[in-house]
């Protein structure tokens, strides 16, 4: 009797562990024109950590390739966020390693809008953030390269517009050059004369 109860436990474990695990806690899902948090895959299966979705936004969907054994994707595939804002179809589609649902090591991370490329991030992730690596805004011909900090430029690193070249040591977003300052991702009037 007891080989037979432990055979039929081991038969229906996998079937448990296989069980969707539902919807991420409505207080950690994203709030687009927010904050960032969980987008599930409606599915009740998995979750993956996204940010940066502006106001308005509708139909917000993710999809994940590997694992979600405990809700947040796990693993190293491929992960898209969809959503509509207006008439337009926007995705984050990210490549590399998410560890409890957010990009964590190497990666690669295009947002499009109706399947144009807006945006290319390639490098080193902590935390769902790039913290070294590459940003790429194709219709600004722009390009930024090297370590970043909450989102900014922070350290050494090269902004390239057209066809000129702004090297130095950024501090959150902000670039001192003799008596003026270079910003990229936030107003210039935030740095001049801040703490930065």
């Amino acid at each position: 009797m007891r080989r037979l109860l432990l055979a039929t436990c081991l038969l229906l474990a996998p079937a448990a562990m296989a069980q969707p695990v539902g919807e991420p806690p409505a207080a950690q899902r994203l709030v687009p024109g927010g904050r960032a948090g969980w987008v599930a895959d409606g599915k009740g299966g998995c979750w993956i950590w996204a940010g940066g979705i502006e106001a308005g936004a509708t139909g917000i969907v993710g999809r994940w390739s590997a694992g979600c054994p405990q809700g947040p994707a796990e693993g190293t595939g491929r992960s898209v966020v969809e959503w509509r804002v207006r008439e337009h179809r926007r995705e984050m589609i990210y490549q590399g390693a998410l560890r409890a649902g957010k990009a964590e090591g190497r990666g690669a991370l295009d947002v499009t809008e109706d399947g144009e490329l807006v945006s290319r991030e390639v490098g080193t992730y902590h935390d769902d953030r790039l913290v070294q690596g590459r940003l790429e805004l194709p219709r600004a011909n722009l390009v930024f390269e090297g370590s970043w900090h909450l989102g900014q430029p922070h350290g050494p690193g090269e902004l390239r517009v057209g066809g000129e070249v702004i090297q130095g040591n950024w501090e959150n977003g902000c670039l001192q050059r003799k008596d003026s300052w270079v910003s990229f991702t936030r107003p210039a009037e935030q740095c001049e004369g801040q703490a930065t």
